[in-house]
């Protein structure tokens, strides 16, 4: 496996990104709790994808080894993840609600997935069920997780307290 500068560009992205979201966030007064959170699961699967495709995905291809298709799938798992959560961080709460916007960032990747689809390039079926999968385990992720623990921190925000006159 060859090194390449190339494998390292997206990797510079990253602090632009992160300092260009939350600037974005903040001078429109939504960085908030579950925007933080969002944006660190979407910058993370960002960085994982990357990773992944820039040196997992050729370490396996060169030595032929049998992942059971994680290689193939890499950027339709985390890069699903990383649509979703950072759709979830920019998209503002009162244009859209968040299962609107995971549902219309599924069907756009499907969509693409299955209009791409050409004589040389058929369908994945692979890729199509890591879009499943891990739509599904984002919006776990969203509702279960998130979406409970910033709930709890604005309930601690809220609570005044005592004081003894």
């Amino acid at each position: 496996m060859e090194l390449h500068y190339s494998n390292f560009v997206p990797f510079v992205l990253i602090p632009f990104i992160g300092w260009g979201v939350r600037h974005h966030l903040i001078r429109v007064g939504e960085w908030l709790p579950l925007k933080k959170s969002t944006f660190a699961v979407g910058i993370s699967a960002y960085f994982l994808t990357e990773v992944a495709r820039s040196f997992y995905r050729p370490y396996i291809y060169a030595n032929r080894i049998n992942d059971y298709h994680i290689a193939d799938t890499l950027g339709n798992s985390f890069g699903t993840v990383t649509a979703i959560f950072m759709l979830l961080t920019m998209i503002r709460s009162d244009h859209m609600k968040p299962h609107q916007i995971i549902l219309m960032t599924f069907i756009g990747l499907i969509g693409y997935e299955v209009l791409s689809a050409s004589e040389s390039h058929r369908i994945d079926v692979w890729d199509l069920g890591a879009t499943v999968v891990f739509t599904l385990l984002s919006t776990a992720l969203y509702y279960g997780i998130l979406v409970p623990k910033a709930n709890r921190h604005i309930q601690k925000a809220d609570e005044v307290p005592q004081t003894f006159l």
